[in-house]
């Protein structure tokens, strides 16, 4: 049996993300726990200090920021300089 992942297709760069809250315009698919402070929370978007240490790479496209290259549509490293 072939088992499919759901994607969704991003309204501002049109790239294919396998969840909401990867694309540039992120959608809520409700609550969920933050892997870097444990907390839970609703809003896509969630920044706190410690996932702001892990920042590394910046989207091409629409700017924003995020600890895992595959979550941005065009990602490139942060430079460090």
């Amino acid at each position: 049996m072939t088992q499919y992942v759901k994607t969704y297709s991003c309204p501002t760069c049109g790239s294919l993300a396998s969840g909401m809250g990867h694309l540039c315009h992120p959608r809520s698919e409700g609550p969920f726990t933050c892997e870097f402070c444990e907390k839970t929370v609703s809003d896509p978007r969630h920044v706190c200090a410690s996932m702001l240490d892990e920042m590394e790479y910046v989207c091409k496209k629409c700017g924003r920021l995020s600890v895992y290259d595959s979550r941005l549509c065009d990602p490139e490293p942060i430079d460090q300089d």
